[in-house]
Parts: structure tokens; sequence; C-alpha cells
């Protein structure tokens, strides 16, 4: 038998043949949260989390408008994507509910809790933490015994939480200056032009929907398409920094100065139009161009990041 592999070894990794590179974009960095590191055009992208170079690879060199896999082909089962403890994966399935992504199953190993999924692809994903490697169940033996139960699902949402570099709450640390007067009003402020911006880029969207794909019929037929269809993805990036000023202010919430200006520098950093940025900086780019509405919004979101803090 062959010396074992060096423990340090990992998988760096996943490439994957999309139909879409939109749509694909949409999910795994709307939805799912992985940064756009990298683009070629609209053949392909690079997305990792935390800075890597990449993570995730999708291309359409030869899938461009094809197919998901036949279920009995070979190929991928499923690609798993590892979480760093469990409320961060409970925070990936707050993300999946708020998208209406639904789970094809949720399963505790013993060893990890997981959620199972397709990507719109049809493309298998595992999302999960492992538990700590102590607290692995083995037989008498010493050999691992994993299974599969069910997992409570209800009690990995409740345990989600918000990233702390953009203002939780829960984040503040033991001593930190809280939210000043002048703060909270400059965060409702950003709070409702932002809500403004929303709705002018959302108005601008939906002309450019129904360009293409055909009237939407009414305002609940919209808000479907906006919590569901990938066109719209791109905009949830305006919505949760919404969710996270309002978390931050919330009366029973502990949220620092800190936290605050996390807000503030994530909202600046989102706002920064490219044509050959990320599908979040190119749409709003778009957006910019056609419609003075958005501009304008634009410009009142940019004065409130101004102020001085």
């Amino acid at each position: 038998m062959a010396d074992p592999i060096d423990p340090r070894v990992s998988i760096g990794h996943v490439h994957l043949k999309v139909a879409d590179l939109e749509r694909a974009i949409a999910f795994y960095a709307g939805v799912l949260g992985f940064e756009v590191t990298t683009r070629m055009g609209d053949s392909a992208a690079f997305l990792s989390a935390g800075g890597y170079h990449h993570h995730i690879g999708l291309n359409t060199w030869e899938s461009r408008n094809g197919p998901p896999p036949l279920p009995n082909a070979t190929g991928l089962y499923h690609v798993a994507i590892r979480y760093p403890d469990r409320a961060a994966l409970g925070n990936a399935l707050r993300r999946l509910v708020d998208a209406r992504v639904p789970l094809d199953g949720a399963s505790d190993h013993g060893v990890s809790e997981a959620l199972y999924l397709h990507d719109p692809d049809g493309n298998g994903l595992e999302l999960y933490w492992d538990r700590p490697r102590a607290e692995w169940p083995r037989a008498s033996d010493g050999t691992l015994r994993m299974g599969t139960d069910p997992l409570n699902v209800k009690a990995l949402l409740d345990e989600a939480r918000q990233p702390p570099s953009v203002g939780n709450p829960a984040s503040a640390s033991p001593g930190a200056a809280t939210l000043s007067t002048a703060t909270r009003d400059r965060l409702s402020q950003l709070r409702t032009r932002l809500l403004a911006l929303h709705k002018s880029l959302l108005d601008d969207a939906r002309v450019a929907y129904e360009m293409d794909r055909g009237s939407v019929s009414s305002k609940g037929h919209l808000l479907q398409l906006v919590i569901n269809d990938p066109f719209f993805a791109w905009l949830h990036q305006i919505s949760e920094m919404v969710v996270r000023i309002d978390e931050a202010t919330a009366s029973e919430a502990t949220a620092s100065e800190a936290d605050a200006r996390g807000i503030f520098d994530q909202v600046d950093k989102l706002l920064l139009p490219s044509e050959s940025g990320d599908v979040f900086a190119r749409k709003y780019y778009e957006a910019l161009q056609r419609q003075p509405a958005v501009v304008l919004a634009h410009g009142a979101v940019k004065k409130v990041l101004k102020q001085p803090q």
C-alpha cells in the first residue's frame, strides 16, 4: 500500500460548468454570499470567501444554455461547502430562506450537520459544519460511526448570526462605546435613503425585465420575482444592509460605534459602480447610466456616508 497522503492536503476549489453565468453568480454571490474575485467577460467568473483567489469557478465555455446533468449520469454527486461553526451554517440557512431557495434535505451525521440543495444548474450542494473531532461518535474499536438522523432545522435557523464586520449587535465587545444619538440618526438617514435607492433600482430592473421576459402583472407578481428570480438577486445586497441597520438600531441592540462604522464602510464599498466589476457593480453602473432617479438616489446615500463620524 502506498504511503498515506500528507495530512495537510486539502481540496482547494471546484470549477463548475453552468448554462447561464449571470444566474449562477446571482446564486453563489447574491444568495450564498461568495465574493467575485475575477471575471473573464461573460464566459467565466471566480468567487471566494475571505479574499482567497477562488473557491468556486463558473464557466460557460462548453455549456452555455445547456441542460442540467441527467440523474443517472456520472459526475459530481454534490459539492460540499464547509462552514466554520453551527452559527455560520445557520446564517447560510437564513440566506436560503430569505431567497426562497428550497432544501432537498437536512441531516445530522454525528460528525457534522448538513443541508442539501441544488444550484440553478442542477448541481448538488451540501452546506455543512463539522463538530469538534473529540465529539465525533466512534465504535469501541475507534472507527467512526456516521449516521443520517433528522436535523432540527428550526433550531439551526435560530442560531443564525450576522457577520461581526457588518454591525451585528451581538458582536459588540465588552466596554465598546454604544451608539450615540448622532450615529443612530445617521443610520436612520442611511436606511431611508437606501430604501429610496432600492426602489429606484427596482423600478429600473422591472422595466429591463419586462423588455426581456414579458409583463409583470401585479405588485404581488413583482414581489415574488424579487424574492425568487435570479434576475433581481443582485438587489438583495441592498435589502440585507437595511436589515443590518434595523438590527443595529433596535431598542434591545447593543451595537457599538465600531459596528456602525462597519455598516457605513460596507455600504460605501458596495455602491461602487464598475463596467468590469462583479454582478452588483456592473448592474449598478448600467442603472446609473440609464436612470436619473438612480443617480439622485445614489447621491443622497453618498451624502450621508460623507458626514463626519
